[in-house]
């Protein structure tokens, strides 16, 4: 018993350690570490991207911040808004929607394009924003996934 049990273990890794190099070899395993913040900030992109939002990059954004033609809102907490935020950008915090979107409706409501971002590419706050938005009939607004790690990296 014991070596009918031996010979099927080392017949199982072998199994394995062929599957593995076979894998390898094909290009199937990049050897790469994926770390789940990865997987995060390709989510939210990808998110936005399955749900038809438009994404921009940071030279997409610095242009739009300085045509002025952008309202562009922060989804972040105020206090994150009040210690730095992008120009010209209005505080519309996904967590207290209901006390901040009163304030910026009038702005909506003239149609111009709309930009959303927070913190960067590992937030999802910009992409629920812009859910909540679309939940109450505002469409077309865009995501900086980047957010302000991408706009102080630039």
């Amino acid at each position: 018993m014991k070596e009918a049990l031996h010979t099927t273990f080392m017949g199982m890794t072998t199994l394995l350690v062929v599957a593995v190099l076979s894998a390898v070899l094909s290009g199937g395993l990049s050897g790469k570490v994926v770390l789940s913040s990865d997987v995060k900030a390709f989510d939210v992109a990808l998110q936005a991207e399955d749900r038809g939002i438009e994404t921009v990059d940071t030279a997409q954004m610095k242009e739009m911040v300085a045509s002025g033609a952008y309202l562009i809102l922060d989804a972040r907490l105020p206090s994150e808004y009040e210690k730095s935020h992008i120009p010209t950008a209005k505080s519309v915090s996904i967590q207290f929607f209901e006390e901040s979107f009163p304030e910026v409706l009038p702005l909506l409501s003239e149609g111009g394009p709309v930009v959303v971002y927070c913190t960067g590419p590992f937030c999802d706050d910009g992409l629920r924003l812009i859910e909540r938005m679309q939940e109450i009939g505002f469409y077309g607004a865009m995501l900086y996934v980047d957010g302000m790690e991408g706009w102080y990296d630039e």
